[in-house]
Formats: structure tokens, C-alpha cells, sequence
């Protein structure tokens, strides 16, 4: 009934598609398409952090795009991204105690892999151990095992 969104490459034909899917109430295959929006903007990075880290983000932009009915970049996080990484980054969002914006809806739609603290969980070996363990806090605080993130 449904396109195969594994197919789609070009970003602008998916939000097409996406307006579509909101305009007839097809909310869950409407979060398939923000997921492969985010997934081809992950693409260029080889290193799996990188490219989970922006796939997380470009999913972010596409949800505030979406509530603010015009392109919105999170450009405090891309500038902090250039001043001091990703996985600086993402230690900030495991240590904080708070959770973004992005967390609830990855978690609301049963997508935690995707959360920041997902990322810190899966490459563990990168990370200072006290990120880890309070992104696995944060995570179990919400519900969400480890199991559940691979």
C-alpha cells in the first residue's frame, strides 16, 4: 500500500511524501519517512558515531521543521559540534540530567536506539564511563533497557 522508503534517496520526494502520509492520517509510516530523512543524512559519515550522531540530529530538525511550519536547524548544537565534536556532545546530553525534545518523541515512537544516549550506550568504549552510566540511568529511568538499543 505503501512505498518502500528504502528506495527513496532524494530528501525533498520524501517530505512530499511525508505531507501526504500527515494529511491522511498515516502517523506511524509519516515517522518511517522522518526516519529515512535522517538516515540519508547520516549517510556521508563512514564512522558509525558520526553518522548515528547526525542521523539523530537531522531527525530532530525534521520533527522542530515540522512543529514551526519552517526549516529550523538546531545551530546552537552544530555550532557546539564544531567547537567540540560529537562525542562531546554527546556526553553533555548523557550527563545532563534533563532530556531533549528529540529523546521523548525517539521514545514515544518506540525508536530509544536513536536517542543520544543510545549512541553513548552502543559505543560504550568512546565514552568516560561516568557518561555511560548516566546515559543507561536516564534511559532505565524512561523504561528502556539495554536490549532494547541494539
Amino acid at each position: 500500500m505503501f512505498p518502500d522508503l528504502s528506495k527513496f534517496t532524494e530528501p525533498d520526494k520524501l517530505r512530499k511524501l511525508l505531507f501526504n502520509a500527515r494529511r491522511l492520517g498515516h502517523h506511524d509510516y509519516a515517522f518511517e519517512i522522518h526516519m529515512r530523512i535522517a538516515e540519508l543524512a547520516g549517510l556521508p559519515f563512514e564512522d558509525a558515531l558520526e553518522r548515528e550522531f547526525w542521523t539523530a540530529i537531522s531527525y530532530a530538525e525534521e520533527v522542530k521543521t515540522e512543529e514551526n511550519g519552517r526549516t529550523t536547524r538546531l545551530l546552537r548544537t552544530r555550532q557546539k559540534h564544531k567547537r567540540v565534536g560529537a562525542i562531546q556532545c554527546l556526553v553533555d546530553w548523557a550527563v545532563d540530567p534533563a532530556t531533549t525534545d528529540g529523546f521523548a518523541v525517539l521514545v514515544e515512537h518506540g525508536r530509544p536506539d536513536l536517542t543520544g544516549e543510545a549512541i553513548v550506550i552502543r559505543h560504550a568504549d568512546k565514552f568516560p564511563a561516568d557518561a555511560v552510566a548516566k546515559a543507561a540511568a536516564k534511559l532505565a529511568a524512561h523504561g528502556i533497557s539495554r536490549e532494547q538499543l541494539v
